[in-house]
């Protein structure tokens, strides 16, 4: 869109209006953040079936690729049927997903209603027993701590009155927070559908994302947004398949370790474990709280082992299996795994750790291919290991010099040349 006849004029205020609302943007995200977010939230809790399905078709897409490679070298290798190895790889990687969901659920379920009873027993029988001799010897020792605990107990006393009284309205979050599960697992089902016809229509619903990039950009805009959508794209990829397979190696160590060391509650815990394991660095530690806890009110004595198994399980997890599979998929170093999850953490939660990885990834993969770009503009070295070098002399109408090792007799040479053109002798 024109605004005057001057080319000049009309890029002085496509300047000035992308800078205004720059800064609009910046304003609005950091002075009125909740209204910011609550807006987004709302928008997401719409999308959240097509979100669903995007997902889901992302992980499946790779499966159905997979089943259509194979059928095509066997059993439709002389005539091909892209439409029947379509269809067949779509059922294939359904079947797997579900078989996933169902196995996790059958596995978590069942260990969590045997597991209720012993709990109950430890609870009632072991730990309530102990805490009540430890606190009868403690207040016979120290008689100043009775009144404390005196006055403790009556705090207790009337917040549990308040919490009775105030039942209904508990009563009336858990209903909703069990109404709003129910309405993710709705979104999820609904996801699923989306993903299945994805799937079978996918390269028309690229041609037409394709299509429309091309018609609105220009030609220096549309082929960066193709480099960064494939980088994006294997990111991603790297990311959730490198994680889903460390964390079943660290589900199955755990399970091993504590078949060895005789822990209660050996499937449960180590399918917590796996599962938490998703979220990078953090995952065991946030695992092993309720992990401990099970094992504290069923065997009191060995919750120590456990605390320093699930430490000695991260550590190898965190510099064996997790660098030899995550540090080839992602591409970045521990350091900026940490600030990613940090970050992403504090402002989406949960989810925000888990996505933060490779998120960062991608960003970090659009930044260094400008920052290549402009560094072979500009006639200087894309490698990093120039910049670390001692000697290296960069500036404005400077060139780049490696250091070069050499011997002292040449550098107190060098050092006596140098003083003597200081000081303007021939």
């Amino acid at each position: 869109m024109r605004f005057f006849d001057n080319k000049k004029y009309n890029k002085i205020f496509g300047y000035c209006f992308a800078f205004i609302t720059f800064v609009l943007l910046v304003v609005l995200f950091l002075f009125q953040w909740d209204t910011v977010r609550s807006f987004f939230g709302n928008i997401l809790s719409v999308l959240e079936p097509v979100i669903w399905g995007l997902v889901i078709a992302f992980i499946m897409n790779s499966m159905v690729k997979r089943t259509e490679i194979i059928l095509g070298k066997t059993i439709f290798r002389k005539k091909p049927h892209p439409k029947a190895s379509r269809a067949i790889g779509i059922l294939v990687a359904s079947i797997i997903i579900i078989a996933v969901i169902v196995l996790v659920i059958m596995a978590v379920i069942p260990q969590i209603i045997s597991s209720i009873p012993g709990i109950y027993d430890g609870l009632v029988n072991e730990v309530y027993p102990a805490v009540e001799a430890w606190l009868t010897k403690l207040l016979d020792d120290y008689p100043s701590i009775a009144s404390v605990v005196s006055n403790e107990l009556d705090n207790i006393a009337s917040y549990l009155s308040s919490f009775v009284s105030n039942l209904a309205s508990q009563l009336s979050t858990l209903l909703t927070s069990l109404l709003s599960f129910a309405d993710s697992v709705k979104n999820f089902i609904l996801g699923f559908f989306v993903a299945i016809y994805f799937l079978a229509s996918k390269e028309l619903l690229q041609s037409q994302a394709k299509k429309l990039i091309v018609g609105l950009f220009p030609e220096k805009i549309y082929h960066p947004i193709f480099t960064f959508t494939s980088s994006t794209n294997h990111a991603l990829l790297g990311f959730i398949y490198g994680k889903i397979l460390d964390s079943i190696i660290i589900g199955c160590l755990c399970a091993v370790g504590m078949l060895i060391l005789q822990m209660p509650y050996g499937m449960i815990i180590s399918i917590i474990i796996g599962i938490t394991n998703i979220i990078p660095i953090f995952g065991p530690f946030i695992g092993a709280i309720p992990s401990a806890l099970l094992v504290l009110i069923a065997e009191p004595r060995k919750v120590i082992w456990f605390l320093i198994f699930i430490l000695v399980l991260q550590q190898i997890d965190g510099n064996v299996i997790g660098p030899k599979i995550l540090g080839n998929s992602i591409g970045i170093s521990s350091f900026w795994v940490l600030i990613s999850i940090i970050v992403c953490g504090n402002l989406f939660g949960i989810v925000g750790m888990i996505i933060g990885v490779p998120l960062f990834a991608v960003v970090f993969d659009l930044l260094s291919a400008i920052v290549r770009r402009n560094l072979t503009r500009k006639n200087m070295p894309t490698e990093t290991s120039y910049y670390s070098m001692a000697g290296v002399n960069i500036g404005e109408n400077s060139t780049i010099i490696p250091a070069v090792e050499v011997s002292k007799e040449e550098a107190m040479s060098e050092t006596i040349t140098d003083e003597k053109e200081v000081s303007g002798e021939e």
